[in-house]
């Protein structure tokens, strides 16, 4: 199986230079229309990953900032709708989003501290500063106002994604929903078709302005191996997307820690994205917690959107096409950057990886934990058929079993599906010719009530119809032949 993934990240417009939704998505469209024509050639994708920071933001005390960051928000929806239904098919589950640290409200976060000046009393100050590095600390420290701040409103500042999670789920019309409690801020993206899953985590626990570490809540790491684990994945390619870097420099705080890669390692991820440093990269990150020969393979995307003055020197916007080939377990990422100077007006080229000095540089997926068996698809199948049967959804349900009819236990099932269903010409197409009595009961009401003449003649000569001393058989072949063949 081979595909690409669009990998774009902080999508945070230049609010002096705002690039309209309608020309960015056409500047992307534009660029895809050239993938063919590039050396080498690119594929267009089938999904798309956002790496976080979907709004610039709103500094706290600003006049109006509810309104603003509720314009950036509807901002960035209409661009991600737009993404969906210009590129995949309106089908919005083809577009992973999470958080990144720009996502927050600053007005809550501001609201929920208090002020702390740093006491005369030596003792005090140690009190203070031992606090300050416990692990989820409530205290802060303001460089610029040299001060401590402490969250004293759990509530209010546990809400200051309350922005993102509306837009969330609205983007998904309700079928995901994003939980404010830090430690269900995860989400996982199935493509069963493809082979593939991404699991979204949020890097900004315990995350704000006076704290710009990135982190994830003990739980959302759980929860990810845990899914990572899961036999229904056994065989795929499993991805992981959050919003932090994890490298910086002696000056810097805002990065991940990287020890959380190796649990990822180890529960069987392959496949990293993320953003924050408008940084394109690509690079492996190995096992060194055992002998497990096995890494992860991360990817980082640049910005889309930011304003020159947030642009690392000599960096420019650009974004990824990330192909994917697991029948050979290799990768390829593509780097497309921002090629002219106009800042409301992208037009995007080939760009470039300092550490090849080409467009483009390629990896080698690790292979999964574990193969997958044939009769696990078949058994999901099953599992998922049933349920479908269970809510009467006759035609979805039916799809799925058309695709292991042979196998005997969907067999009756899907007669069953079929009959409920009534359309007679797909059970005429799907189950002839009938494998037991079953079948042929409901295959002959089928050729009874829509059939043709010539399939009402074949049916009755059937092997199964002509030789069958069963009651019902014998009575849908009479009841043919008196209505169809006279």
């Amino acid at each position: 199986m081979k595909f690409a993934v669009l990998h774009i990240s902080d999508l945070h417009r230049d609010l002096c230079d705002e690039v309209a939704n309608e020309w960015l998505l056409d500047s992307l469209g534009h660029d895809f229309n050239q993938f063919n024509e590039q050396t080498p050639t690119i594929l267009r994708p089938t999904l798309c990953i956002v790496t976080g920071d979907l709004v610039h933001g709103v500094a706290s005390g600003t006049k109006n900032a509810d309104e603003e960051l509720k314009r950036q928000y509807a901002q960035a929806e209409e661009f991600l709708i737009g993404l969906a239904n210009r590129f995949f098919e309106g089908d919005r589950e083809r577009v992973v989003i999470l958080p990144g640290n720009h996502d927050v409200c600053l007005n809550d976060v501001m609201s929920s501290v208090q002020r702390i000046e740093i006491p005369i009393e030596l003792e005090k100050r140690a009190r203070l500063v031992e606090e300050l590095f416990t692990p989820i600390s409530a205290l802060r420290w303001s460089w610029r106002e040299l001060c401590f701040f402490k969250i004293t409103n759990g509530d209010m500042y546990r809400d200051r994604f309350r922005y993102f999670a509306s837009t969330y789920n609205s983007f998904y019309q309700g079928k995901r929903k994003y939980q404010l409690e830090p430690e269900q801020q995860f989400d996982v993206f199935d493509f069963a078709n493809l082979g593939f899953c991404v699991i979204a985590l949020n890097s900004c626990f315990n995350n704000d302005p006076l704290r710009r570490a990135g982190a994830f809540h003990p739980n959302t790491l759980t929860e990810a191996c845990r899914a990572l684990r899961q036999s229904n994945r056994d065989g795929w390619l499993t991805a992981v997307a959050w919003h932090h870097n994890f490298v910086g420099g002696p000056t810097q705080d805002d990065y991940l820690d990287a020890g959380f890669l190796q649990l990822l390692i180890d529960a069987g991820a392959s496949l990293g994205f993320h953003g924050h440093q408008h940084l394109p990269e690509c690079f492996d990150e190995r096992f060194r917690l055992g002998n497990k020969p096995r890494k992860i393979t991360i990817v980082s995307a640049s910005t889309l959107c930011a304003e020159p003055n947030n642009l690392r020197p000599g960096i420019p916007r650009s974004y990824n096409i990330v192909e994917l080939d697991t029948s050979n377990w290799s990768g390829r990422v593509h780097q497309r950057q921002m090629v002219n100077m106009l800042m409301s007006l992208p037009v995007w080229g080939p760009g470039h990886f300092i550490n090849n000095n080409n467009s483009y540089t390629d990896f080698e997926l690790c292979k999964p934990l574990l193969i997958r068996s044939t009769q696990l698809d078949i058994h999901l199948a099953l599992v998922r058929a049933e349920k479908l049967l269970g809510t009467r959804l006759w035609r979805e349900a039916i799809e799925v079993l058309e695709e292991i009819k042979e196998v005997a236990l969907a067999r009756p099932l899907l007669a069953k599906a079929l009959d409920e269903l009534g359309d007679d010409r797909l059970t005429i197409t799907t189950i002839w010719p009938p494998l037991n009595n079953t079948e042929a009961v409901v295959l002959g009401s089928a050729v009874l009530k829509g059939g043709t003449r010539e399939e009402a003649e074949a049916f009755i000569r059937l092997s199964l119809v002509t030789d069958e001393l069963d009651a019902s058989v014998r009575d849908i072949s009479r009841r043919i032949i008196e209505r169809r063949l006279k």
